[in-house]
C-alpha cells in the first residue's frame, strides 16, 4: 500500500469522524521524548528532509548519476592481465614423414614441452561505437526523468503534509467551538437546576439541559482523542517518530484569508508533464540507437606478454619469450536479416505512442484544472455560507436561551436550538476542510506546488 494511499483512507476516515462528534473513545498516547515547534512550510521541510518517499527519490537521483559515470566509464581504456600454467601430463602424439630414412614412411613424434606458463596485459580503446555515445546521451536524459521524478514526489509530500496539517488545525476549531457549547449549557444547566431548587423549573428541564451537556462532554473527549490521532498522522507524513512531540504554530486565520483568484497557469509547470516529455525524448533515442546499429564498430588493442617453456618445473621460470601486438578491429554489420527494419518500425510506434500521451496528458492537466477550481469556488462559497448560518443559529440559541431563563421558552426549545447550533458547526467545519484541501488540490493542478 502506497503512502498516498494511506494518507486517503486515514484522512477519509478522520473527517468525518470529527463531524459526527459521536465516535467510540480511541486510544493514543504521546510520549515526550522528543520536542518539535513547527509552522506549515516548516513541517513541509522537515518531510522533505525524512519523509521515506522523498529519501528513496533523493537516492534514486543519486543512483541516476552514478548511471551517467557508469556510460562515461565505457569510453575509457578497458586493460584486462591473463595468467596460465599447464602441467602437460602427457604431451600430444601427432605423425611426420621420416625424412632422415623413408619420406613415405610416418614416424611419431611429440611436439612441446611438460611444462608451460603465461602472463599477459591487453588494453582496449573504443574508437567509434553508436550505442556507447548515445548511451551517455540516454543516461542524461535519464537523469532529468530521475530529478522530475523526486520533484513530483516532494509535491505529493507537501500536499500530504498540508493536508494532514489542516485536519489537525481543523480539529483544534472543533474542540473550540464545543468548548464554547460546553460554557453555555453548563451556565444554562447550573441555572436551571438552581431554580428547580427553589421550586421555579421543573426536573424535566434539568434532565433535557443535563442530556445536553453529557453530549457535549463527549463530544469533546472524542474530539480530543481525534486530535491527538491526527497529530499522529501528521507526524506519519512528515517522517517523524511518532514518540516525538509536536506543536503547530499556524492557526486557520492564516490559511483561509490567502484565496486564489484565478486560473493562470502553464501545463509544463506540471512534474508529470515533464516526465512524459522526457518519456518522449528516450524513445527518440532508442529509435536512433536501433537505426545507427548498422555503422561500423572500430577497436584499438594492444597487448603484452610472457611465455615461459621447460620440460623441468624448477628451470620454467629461468628464461621467459616476450609477446607484443597492436593493432586494430574494425565489425561492419552488412546483412542481419529483417528484424532490425521491424524493431525499428516498433520503436517509431512506440515514440508515437509517447507523443500522443503527452498531448493527451496536456488536456487532461486542464480538465483538472478546472475541474479543481469548480470545486474550489464551490467549496468557498459553502464555507462563507455556513459562517454565515453558524452565526445565525448562535443567535438563535442565544436568544432561546435568554427567554428560557426569562421563563418564555421551554427547556425542549433550548434542546431543539443547541442541535441546530451543533448542526450547523458541523457542517461549518466539514466545509471548511473542504475548502482547505480542494484549495490544495487547486493549487497542485495549476503546478504552483514547488518540492523545495
Amino acid at each position: 500500500m502506497t503512502r498516498s494511499t494511506i494518507h486517503k483512507k486515514l484522512r477519509n476516515w478522520l473527517l468525518p469522524a470529527a463531524l459526527v462528534l459521536m465516535l467510540q473513545p480511541l486510544s493514543a498516547q504521546q510520549d515526550t521524548s522528543g520536542a518539535h515547534s513547527f509552522t506549515l512550510e516548516e513541517s513541509v521541510q522537515y518531510a522533505l528532509r525524512h519523509q521515506n518517499d522523498v529519501v528513496n527519490a533523493r537516492l534514486n537521483r543519486q543512483a541516476s548519476l552514478e548511471k551517467i559515470r557508469e556510460s562515461r566509464g565505457k569510453l575509457f581504456p578497458h586493460v584486462n592481465v591473463n595468467a596460465s600454467f599447464t602441467d602437460n601430463l602427457k604431451l600430444q602424439t601427432s605423425y611426420i614423414p621420416d625424412f632422415a630414412n623413408d619420406p613415405n614412411n610416418k614416424i611419431p613424434v611429440q611436439f612441446g614441452t611438460k611444462f608451460s606458463s603465461m602472463v599477459q596485459a591487453e588494453a582496449t580503446q573504443t574508437l567509434l561505437n553508436s550505442d556507447y555515445f548515445l548511451g551517455l546521451r540516454a543516461a542524461r536524459v535519464y537523469d532529468q526523468l530521475s530529478v522530475k521524478d523526486y520533484e513530483r514526489t516532494a509535491i505529493a509530500t507537501r500536499v500530504a503534509v498540508s493536508n494532514a496539517f489542516f485536519t489537525v488545525l481543523v480539529n483544534r476549531e472543533s474542540i473550540r467551538l464545543t468548548d464554547a457549547n460546553l460554557v453555555q449549557t453548563s451556565k444554562a444547566l447550573q441555572d436551571t437546576r438552581a431554580r428547580y431548587e427553589q421550586g421555579v423549573s421543573e426536573r424535566i428541564d434539568v434532565d433535557r439541559l443535563q442530556v445536553s451537556y453529557n453530549k457535549s462532554e463527549t463530544q469533546r473527549a472524542n474530539l480530543e482523542r481525534l486530535l491527538q490521532f491526527s497529530m499522529d498522522v501528521l507526524k506519519f507524513e512528515m517522517g517523524m517518530p511518532l514518540q516525538e512531540m509536536l506543536e503547530l504554530e499556524d492557526d486557520l486565520d492564516s490559511f483561509t484569508r490567502e484565496m486564489p483568484d484565478s486560473m493562470n497557469y502553464n501545463v509544463q509547470n506540471r512534474p508529470e508533464y515533464s516526465m512524459q516529455h522526457t518519456q518522449v525524448e528516450l524513445d527518440r533515442l532508442n529509435l536512433k540507437s536501433k537505426k545507427l546499429e548498422i555503422l561500423p564498430s572500430l577497436n584499438a588493442h594492444i597487448n603484452y606478454g610472457v611465455n615461459w617453456f621447460s620440460d623441468s618445473f624448477s628451470d620454467l621460470y629461468k628464461q621467459g619469450f616476450g609477446v607484443s601486438a597492436l593493432g586494430v578491429s574494425l565489425s561492419m554489420p552488412l546483412f542481419t536479416g529483417t528484424e532490425r527494419i521491424y524493431q525499428v518500425r516498433q520503436r517509431q510506434i512506440s515514440l508515437k505512442q509517447s507523443e500522443n500521451n503527452l498531448a493527451y496528458l496536456g488536456q487532461q492537466i486542464q480538465l483538472e484544472v478546472k475541474e479543481a477550481w469548480t470545486t474550489y469556488r464551490n467549496n468557498a462559497a459553502s464555507l462563507a455560507m455556513e459562517e454565515k448560518n453558524m452565526a445565525l443559529t448562535q443567535g438563535v440559541y442565544d436568544r432561546v436561551l435568554l427567554k428560557f431563563k426569562e421563563g418564555v421558552s421551554s427547556s425542549l426549545d433550548v434542546a431543539t436550538a443547541d442541535s441546530g447550533l451543533k448542526q450547523a458547526q458541523v457542517d461549518y467545519i466539514q466545509a471548511l476542510i473542504n475548502m482547505l484541501v480542494s484549495k490544495v488540490k487547486l493549487e497542485q493542478a495549476m503546478g504552483k506546488i514547488k518540492p523545495q
